[in-house]
């Protein structure tokens, strides 16, 4: 488990980074996407540590397959493109409006309904 503790120090670090850049003086429009990646950082570390709690070790638990991916593959058109997966369900990504990014919060409520909606649209 000492990977994910590194990677845990390693993603605090990038987000102590990053509030440190919100603290100085910014355009109005980086300061809002700093603050997106922050939240959406801040979720990434509950992730880790909830992973790292629960002692994850594998690809195949479910703590990890309910988790919300993007991978970065090649169609079969031969373009690059974003494939989203959640436990048995993947779709391409297809650049759909995600909200208000400055008013989006992430919480345990989120990720289970991103194993609802997901596993839904797979059925």
């Amino acid at each position: 488990m000492n990977a994910m503790e590194n990677y845990k120090n390693f993603s605090v670090q990038l987000l102590t980074d990053l509030i440190k850049m919100v603290q100085g003086d910014l355009t109005s429009a980086m300061r809002q996407k700093i603050m997106c990646l922050i939240t959406m950082d801040t979720h990434s570390r509950d992730v880790i540590i909830k992973l790292i709690q629960e002692n994850v070790r594998k690809p195949d638990e479910f703590q990890w397959q309910s988790q919300l991916k993007f991978y970065w593959l090649k169609k079969d058109t031969g373009e690059d493109d974003a494939l989203v997966r959640v436990a048995d369900a993947s779709f391409w990504y297809s650049y759909e409006y995600l909200g208000n990014g400055p008013r989006l919060v992430i919480t345990p409520l989120t990720d289970r309904i991103y194993v609802t909606a997901t596993q839904a649209l797979h059925l």
